[in-house]
């Protein structure tokens, strides 16, 4: 499922996002620049092959290189949410990357939106298992929100407030207009997509309107206030149905403009912060990790470790096993090493 927004005020300018998902373990990557890398291809001539321009953060739960947010030293971020009304173009002559990959690649090669926005149409995304829709900013406070209709990419860059759940932009926004005249403690706080949208829309504005001198803590409030919770119902298709229960397992602020990021997560909600500017990109050649799911508080970008092939083993034996059935044993032990043919030019 999951919720993005963008906010700012004079200090800070920040993207949020709530991850909602069956589970919540995960990693937190540090990737090193001038990483020569290529793109998981089983058509080896359609292969794409890089190496990293930017250093950057990324968490992910599938596997490194497969993240689901992050933010490089430039101070590009960007977020996906999961989109049900969404295609992913058609296969055509195009190198492709998947749909999380293409994160990771974003974030390797660009610094700005407008960089982005400029070389989007040069690759296509292919699904593997999801269709997902994106929203991207950076340093200056420009913020995009990216998504798939019909197989054509749709560019979302005059928004007066730029939030997104899983519909499309336009169908969200004519929805939540029909509330307009309602209080916020009068709107639905349901958790499906088109009323989250609407109360994340409306807490976004009542930010421009009110603004805090604590933006980061009130960027955690709204995303506490549109979380996925969970519940007795939940349980219990679960219990029954044998039906995974979707609730908010993390919770994510790019203090963009201030190259820090803070998270929580279901079982742990203390704070905790990462300074990407600690991390030293110009010396650092080799990647870092930190599991997301750790019981630490506070700082914690000295807590990083050298990444091993073992980290990336946790997340994916554990991910993949409720869909081993998509994807096969022998892929996801090729997912587990990939990344170690990846070597520092």
């Amino acid at each position: 499922m999951c919720t993005t927004f963008t906010m700012k005020n004079n200090e800070h300018f920040l993207l949020g996002q709530n991850y909602d998902f069956y589970y919540g373990h995960g990693l937190i990557v540090v990737s090193p620049r001038g990483l020569s890398k290529f793109s998981l291809s089983e058509e080896e001539e359609k292969r794409l092959h890089w190496i990293s321009k930017y250093g950057n953060v990324t968490f992910t739960q599938f596997g490194r290189e497969l993240p689901m947010s992050g933010m490089n030293e430039n101070g590009l971020a960007i977020a996906m949410m999961f989109h049900e009304d969404g295609e992913l173009p058609a296969i055509d002559e195009r190198p492709s990357l998947n749909e999380l990959q293409w994160i990771q690649y974003q974030l390797d090669h660009f610094g700005t939106v407008k960089e982005v926005i400029k070389h989007l149409e040069e690759v296509r995304i292919e699904k593997s298992i999801y269709t997902l829709h994106y929203t991207v900013c950076d340093v200056t406070g420009e913020t995009v929100l990216i998504e798939f209709i019909n197989g054509k990419a749709n560019v979302i860059d005059q928004a007066t407030y730029y939030m997104i759940t899983n519909t499309s932009y336009e169908r969200s926004l004519e929805y939540a207009n029909q509330f307009a005249n309602q209080s916020i403690q009068q709107l639905s706080r349901k958790t499906n997509s088109l009323d989250r949208f609407t109360l994340v829309y409306r807490l976004i504005e009542q930010v421009y309107q009110k603004p805090s001198p604590n933006a980061v803590e009130q960027a955690f409030s709204i995303l506490k206030e549109v979380s996925i919770k969970p519940s007795m119902q939940g349980m219990w298709n679960w219990i029954g149905k044998r039906i995974p229960h979707t609730f908010t397992y993390w919770s994510i602020v790019f203090d963009v403009n201030n190259f820090i990021i803070y998270f929580k997560d279901q079982k742990n909600k203390n704070i905790r912060q990462i300074s990407l500017q600690q991390f030293g990109f110009a010396h650092l050649d080799h990647a870092l990790s930190l599991p997301i799911d750790n019981r630490l508080s506070g700082e914690v970008t000295n807590n990083f470790t050298p990444y091993s092939t073992k980290d990336n083993e946790r997340i994916i034996n554990i991910s993949y096993k409720p869909i081993s059935h998509q994807i096969s044993k022998a892929d996801q032990k090729e997912l587990i090493t990939y990344p170690d043919q990846f070597y520092h030019v």
